[in-house]
């Protein structure tokens, strides 16, 4: 009995010929192309938004500046006023009011612009990708761009409020009187979504890492109780209220995703070996 010869799928076969064709100066060439556009999107997006009028009152009020009115300053007061009412805010230097309004402003443009940056990245490593390892890419590209926005509206609307209500609850414990940094509240603002957003992607990298026989499912299930209590630690050192109660609403979205991930790759697998089993040819 002879052995069968291999099947080589053609795209695992051709090398990568646009990336072997280029030489180190075009490589850098084209980084510095695409570094620009990165940073030319960026630039238009932190005008765009550090400029934007409130739509419902653009003129006129008492949070006007030269009787204009900023939406970052308008949702900015908004967000004060939600979570952190009856306090009154200070800056303890002269500089920190216009320092918060460029921070908030460089925040939302990076976020706004994160598309156009990873479509670049992507752009300068994909000659260098075969086929499958392309597809294997922009399979995960929207559900990154959809696990990041999500994760980054539940830390705002969920998880900010409730750090807030704990930290603000040990001012009246203390009688400390009612005064918050601002600049602390809006680092803390930024920081929160930033790391929910962050924390609800890991899908994103486990399940390529699946789908290219790196790990498995089994690997997965077997290291549950770990990840659930690495999860708990990372979360709670990370979290800036140090009190346990706030990252509760963090850790469970978390355990959840890494739930249905498990659920994911095992159907991958399973899909895996039923291809694999129809492409068996009888003798």
């Amino acid at each position: 009995m002879t052995d069968q010869p291999k099947t080589v799928r053609k795209e695992d076969e051709q090398a990568t010929v646009e990336g072997t064709r280029m030489s180190i100066f075009d490589h850098l060439a084209e980084l510095s192309n695409r570094v620009k556009k990165s940073l030319y999107a960026f630039m238009i997006a932190f005008a765009v938004v550090s400029s934007l009028p409130d739509p419902l009152h653009p003129f006129g009020g008492p949070n006007s500046l030269f009787g204009y009115n900023f939406l970052l300053i308008t949702l900015l007061k908004y967000a004060e006023d939600k979570t952190a009412n009856g306090f009154q805010f200070i800056s303890m230097n002269l500089t920190t009011p216009i320092s918060v309004f460029i921070n908030l402003s460089l925040a939302l443009a990076i976020v706004i612009t994160l598309p156009i940056i990873f479509g670049q990245i992507y752009g300068f490593v994909a000659p260098g990708l075969y086929l499958r390892e392309k597809n294997a890419v922009r399979k995960y590209i929207l559900p990154f761009a959809l696990l990041f926005s999500g994760g980054a509206v539940f830390g705002l609307l969920v998880v900010f409020p409730t750090v807030m209500r704990i930290l603000l609850i040990f001012y009246k414990s203390f009688g400390v009187v009612s005064l918050v940094s601002l600049s602390d509240f809006v680092n803390l603002l930024i920081l929160v979504p930033v790391m929910t957003g962050l924390g609800f992607t890991f899908p994103v990298f486990i399940l390529p890492l699946v789908e290219l026989k790196v790990i498995s499912a089994k690997q997965l299930s077997s290291v549950r109780k770990w990840v659930y209590i690495l999860v708990a630690l990372a979360v709670g050192l990370a979290n800036p209220d140090p009190t346990f109660i706030s990252s509760i609403p963090i850790i469970i979205p978390v355990y959840v995703l890494y739930e249905m991930t498990v659920f994911i790759a095992k159907r991958i697998e399973k899909k895996k070996l039923k291809a694999a089993a129809m492409q068996v040819i009888p003798k």
